[in-house]
């Protein structure tokens, strides 16, 4: 089985990371052949859509599970869609994840469990230019947050297809 953890470092004894998104690595862990690959996230210096960038990264490695501490609503969704579980971490290092993951003792989440946004910092005292930026990035959050959800059932109907050609 393969499974991506965030994390702070580069092996497995790293401390699981707080955040999923701008996580510095995952480390992609196979099961069956007892082998770990430290990745580092392209996407973890991102001004914005940093969750979603990563996820689709993720996604690129056909995991099927994800071990994170905190997952926002956009990543969540894009994970969703694309049939990864999502765990949440204990505290710990990557190899203490990895183990409970196997004796079955991690939460599947059900949805987020971060807020969006939640790796960007707090703009307070910014100019009001900076918060209309803001507003709109928080409209079009939501408009992107509906498109995957169409996208989500489009890949579902094309996966129910795909399975009754084969």
């Amino acid at each position: 089985m393969k499974i991506i953890v965030s994390s702070s470092g580069r092996e497995m004894d790293s401390p699981v990371s707080p955040v999923f998104g701008r996580a510095e690595y995952y480390i992609l862990v196979n099961t069956e052949e007892d082998s770990h690959e430290a990745l580092e996230n392209p996407a973890a210096g991102q001004s914005s859509g940093a969750g979603i960038q990563a996820a689709q990264f993720v996604l690129k490695r056909e995991p099927e599970a994800l071990i994170a501490s905190n997952i926002g609503p956009n990543a969540f969704e894009v994970l969703s869609a694309g049939s990864v579980e999502c765990f949440a971490a204990p505290e710990g290092t990557v190899r203490d994840a990895v183990d409970a993951f196997g004796r079955g003792e991690l939460k599947s989440l059900g949805s987020a469990n971060a807020r969006s946004h939640s790796g960007i910092s707090d703009t307070r005292g910014k100019d009001p230019g900076a918060a209309a930026g803001e507003d709109q990035l928080l409209q079009l959050a939501q408009r992107l947050r509906e498109l995957r959800g169409q996208v989500a059932e489009i890949v579902q109907q094309i996966d129910l297809l795909t399975k009754e050609q084969s």
